[in-house]
């Protein structure tokens, strides 16, 4: 499936990831002359990967494609994890501990906050291991770790069984089967965070500033694109072995899940920090690639227009006046909040999708009837719907619309659904043909900003300290999973209904936190590449574009 987007800026989201050089075709040449001549210069393409021709479609004579070696294992890692993620962890894994629980949503609930718990103590410690030995040391330990959990998880599952009657007899295995379960959670939290945190830490600092933005909509969509697999294949399998709410069938597709894990681990051990973007580098390809009008052919013009511009007024042109200097370095200095604040409003935002997001299958499966080949077919259209909107968000975002404002926007009527949801529910609950599209578009608007969410926090952070600041994420999932079991604990005291209402009252909340960000964030994205100075330690630190 593409991404929406039209023919003028095709090649403006294309060229950042799969971008052409003669001198790829000549990289055999130019190794055989420097053999001879004894030297041991490295190719200015060492840092890619080369694709054949045939990937575009195109002849013996063109170019061939390449991109960075870190962007093509991040976009294929978030592929396979994203299939195995969506097949095991969401729905199946709900269900499976719903019904090993006697039907009662609080170990569900519980579980998570567990896992939350793990992510919260062990996120800074990875990323500050990260920041001072090496990104792709870590990510190769978490590799390590996902595997070894995998295999546990397994074999948890195989000591578990699969016969119910004799679980109902025995409830010194059934709680002790708890705690366990709440153990390898533990595990999955801490190797999560290696892949949110310095995996894509990493991802970062193999991307050009000014142009981050489309390459997280790729990321996004090769993640969202994957997660609609996992539903798929579940649904084969439950239809080939019987469409029920039973250990049995929901723990052989967790297996299934669990040995593509093994896969996405592997992946983790092909990172290179050597390959990602210098300083200097991530200007340069953000100041050479396809520009805000798409026409690739402008960009050295405009280098050297900038170039002309800098050097004219370092002869004695026209030189900023006090007052200006002082209103920069103001701003840089406000500019310093908005990790803080991009941080903060994603707590929020997770104190409220904790409560609902691990029961909305279970919401389809008690009160609206469906069967678990019904629900999957629900979460196979959420991550196609988010990859669409996420392309629009980009494009809105591109026009001069602005990134915090198409946040501000897509979350408002994301929030709107979802209030929907809860004061037409007896309308809604015996119409699921109206139900499932309002659900799918609510659960769209509010993950389809991702993309632009982490190009504004990849914009503002130090390179020195990025995986430090991805890892907060897995503190965030904190607040997620510890809503997780006051979410589970409301459901069985009220009903879904109060809790989606408490929801939205908090996803509203996290609404207003962008404003802070709107006199913060230029509107334009290009603006942080184009006015920052290469010569600048803290060129990626901010920019001075507003």
């Amino acid at each position: 499936m593409d991404v929406p987007t039209n023919d003028s800026n095709d090649t403006s989201l294309r060229e950042p990831l799969l971008s052409s050089d003669d001198r790829v075709e000549n990289e055999g040449e130019t190794t055989a002359e420097s053999s001879a001549d004894g030297s041991t210069s490295t190719s200015s393409n060492s840092k890619d990967v080369v694709f054949p021709r045939w990937l575009l479609c195109r002849g013996r004579s063109s170019p061939r494609p390449s991109m960075n070696h870190n962007v093509a294992l991040s976009l294929l890692l978030s592929v396979v994890y994203g299939l195995a993620d969506s097949l095991w962890s969401g729905t199946v894994m709900a269900a499976y501990l719903k019904r090993l629980g006697r039907e009662k949503n609080g170990p569900v609930g519980d579980v998570e906050a567990v896992s939350g718990l793990a992510s919260l103590f062990s996120a800074l410690p990875v990323g500050y291991f990260a920041d001072k030995m090496g990104r792709d040391k870590v990510i190769s330990a978490g590799g390590a770790l996902i595997v070894i959990t995998a295999i546990v998880h397994a074999s948890l599952l195989e000591w578990i069984g699969t016969d119910e009657e004799a679980l109902n007899n025995d409830d010194h295995k059934r709680q002790l089967s708890f705690v366990l379960f709440a153990g390898v959670m533990a595990l999955w939290g801490v190797g999560g965070g290696v892949i949110n945190g310095p995996s894509q830490a990493l991802y970062a600092d193999s991307t050009p500033a000014g142009r981050r933005s489309v390459y997280y909509m790729y990321l996004f969509a090769c993640y969202m694109i994957s997660s609609c697999l996992g539903p798929l294949v579940s649904i084969v399998l439950f239809q080939t072995l019987g469409d029920e709410w039973d250990l049995v069938h929901l723990r052989t597709v967790l297996y299934v899940g669990l040995a593509l894990e093994g896969s996405a681990a592997f992946i983790m051990f092909f990172f290179d920090d050597n390959k990602s973007l210098d300083e200097d580098e991530e200007i340069q390809q953000a100041s050479s690639g396809p520009n805000a009008s798409g026409d690739p052919n402008d960009a050295p013009e405009k280098v050297d227009e900038e170039i002309a511009a800098t050097a004219t007024s370092d002869e004695g042109g026209i030189q900023p006046t006090e007052e200006e200097e002082d209103c920069d370095d103001a701003l840089q200095k406000r500019r310093k909040l908005i990790p803080i604040i991009l941080c903060l409003q994603s707590c929020v935002f997770a104190l409220g999708s904790g409560m609902t997001v691990k029961f909305f299958p279970l919401f389809f499966k008690e009160e609206v009837g469906m069967s678990p080949s019904q629900v999957q077919i629900i979460y196979v259209l959420v991550p196609i719907t988010m990859v669409l909107f996420s392309g629009v968000g980009e494009k809105i975002s591109s026009t001069g619309f602005g990134r915090v404002q198409t946040m501000i926007l897509l979350n408002s009527l994301g929030v709107s659904c979802l209030f929907a949801m809860v004061f037409a529910k007896k309308y809604l609950d015996s119409h699921p043909l109206i139900l499932v599209p309002v659900y799918v578009l609510r659960t769209a608007l509010m993950n389809s900003t991702y993309p632009l969410n982490e190009s504004i926090l990849m914009d503002f952070v130090p390179k020195n300290e990025r995986a430090r600041w991805k890892s907060l994420d897995s503190v965030v999932s904190f607040g997620w999973c510890g809503s997780a079991a006051l979410g589970g604990w409301l459901t069985d005291k009220y009903d879904y209904t109060f809790t989606f209402l408490i929801t939205a009252i908090i996803q509203s909340v996290g609404v207003f936190c962008f404003f802070a960000l709107v006199p913060l964030v230029p509107r334009k994205e290009q603006e942080l590449a184009n006015a920052a100075d290469p010569s600048a330690d803290d060129v990626v630190e901010g920019g001075t574009g507003r």
